[in-house]
């Protein structure tokens, strides 16, 4: 019986890893130049961190948390997302006290027992950040400027900002009210979790992606139940973006999946890759903290979905992943006494920092010009007996098929100096 991998994951494969390191790559410059540093939480945590920060009527919680007791009898889950780890390790490492304001990003697996389908995986991997200690809409103007610039280096231009104000608690209270009175005479006709929801949560109706539920949905009317404070903090935001040039769409059913949500909450769409759409998404949590047992701290944040972007990419056809080694140099040989000199060789380009390779199966010359091409080599070293007895070698440019002749005492220098 052969042992296959577990429904809902994937192999992340050599010639699609590079793609995954490009864009982790850009990430991590794009969060130097905004001052943000790395932080990594363990992938188990307690499950109560879960049930208390999600929200226990989150899908997420209900339906989605791969959690277990361990030999302690301790209640343990695979991380479903990073926020509440991140706010967890805040509060637990009294950051409040040592560094106040922290401006975070993350780079992992997270984990989540929902039905496998086109962009969505029971592992998955996301690029986020978290910044703590603020309640400064500049600060949300960074955020939404920070994914935008990380999208864009990436790779992504097909998709659209959807953005929304849940506005403070009184308005989050005035939505629900507005929404139990609205759906109140169609509640027959919603899914049996939307009807939970209708009395446990009812801004989780909103989330619902059931087609009965949202043609119901879309007849409600939303977008006037801000404060004043609320709304004039989200048409500063909306002026901030319009000066950033990130185009965005207003939408007022926007709430986003998970409880701790309030004020200004975001969606990214990609145009370019079917139903599941929703290539990144964050907001402001500022009450999460103090329901961790922290102080009262604003704080918001986003997450990438690394499955998604580079599902989009593929389809917006700016690259189907990264070809190995396009500075590499391979060393090709023929006969024994040449292979002894080319593998002296190549220890000394890997001295000097060069990418390079040489051939361990004893394949023909055809065959290993053949494997350099297959590897995108950029250049060529060719040694053959000739080539030995006048202690030289045979220097090939891949692109252009140019070559010429150097002494082996040569051949670093010069190829240092190419690549």
């Amino acid at each position: 019986m052969s042992i296959k991998r577990l429904k809902g994951t994937q192999d992340i494969l050599p010639q699609d890893v590079k793609l995954w390191q490009e864009i982790e790559s850009k990430a991590r410059k794009i969060f130097d130049v905004y001052g943000y540093q790395e932080i990594r939480t363990p992938i188990i945590e307690e499950a109560a961190l879960f049930t208390r920060s999600v929200g226990t009527e989150s899908d997420i919680v209900k339906k989605q948390i791969y959690s277990f007791q361990d030999q302690g009898e301790r209640n343990i889950c695979l991380r479903p997302e990073e926020t509440a780890s991140v706010c967890r390790a805040y509060i637990e490492n009294q950051l409040n006290k040592t560094e106040g304001f922290v401006k975070l990003f993350y780079i992992g697996p997270m984990f989540r027992s929902e039905r496998p389908q086109a962009g969505r995986f029971r592992q998955f991997h996301q690029i986020g950040v978290e910044v703590i200690g603020s309640y400064s809409v500049h600060l949300d103007a960074e955020v939404l400027t920070l994914l935008d610039n990380i999208l864009k280096q990436a790779g992504i231009s097909d998709c659209v900002f959807h953005i929304n104000s849940l506005g403070c608690e009184k308005d989050k209270a005035a939505i629900k009210s507005r929404l139990k009175k609205d759906l109140k005479d169609n509640i027959s006709a919603l899914c049996q979790d939307c009807n939970r929801r209708y009395e446990a949560n009812i801004l989780r109706i909103l989330d619902c992606k059931v087609a009965s539920c949202r043609k119901i949905i879309d007849c409600v009317s939303l977008g006037d139940e801000l404060c004043d404070e609320c709304m004039s903090k989200f048409v500063q935001l909306k002026t901030l973006l319009d000066k950033a040039k990130i185009k965005y769409e207003t939408d007022p059913k926007l709430v986003r999946g998970l409880d701790y949500y309030t004020g200004i909450v975001f969606e990214v769409k990609s145009r370019s890759i079917g139903a599941q759409d929703a290539i990144a998404a964050g907001g402001r949590y500022d009450n999460l903290i103090a329901d961790l047992g922290g102080e009262p701290t604003g704080a918001t944040g986003f997450a990438i979905g690394m499955e998604r972007i580079i599902e989009a990419i593929k389809c917006e056809n700016k690259s189907a992943g990264m070809p190995r080694g396009t500075d590499t140099v391979f060393i090709v040989t023929l006969g024994g006494p040449a292979y002894i000199k080319g593998f002296d060789i190549l220890s000394e380009l890997r001295k000097a920092g060069i990418p390079s390779d040489i051939d361990y199966q004893q394949k023909s010359f055809k065959a290993q010009m053949r494997y350099a091409n297959k590897i995108n080599a950029r250049h060529v070293i060719i040694i053959g007996e000739d080539e030995l007895e006048k202690s030289s070698c045979i220097l090939k440019d891949m692109r252009d098929s140019s070559q010429k002749e150097l002494r082996l005492d040569q051949i670093v220098d010069e190829v240092k100096e190419k690549c």
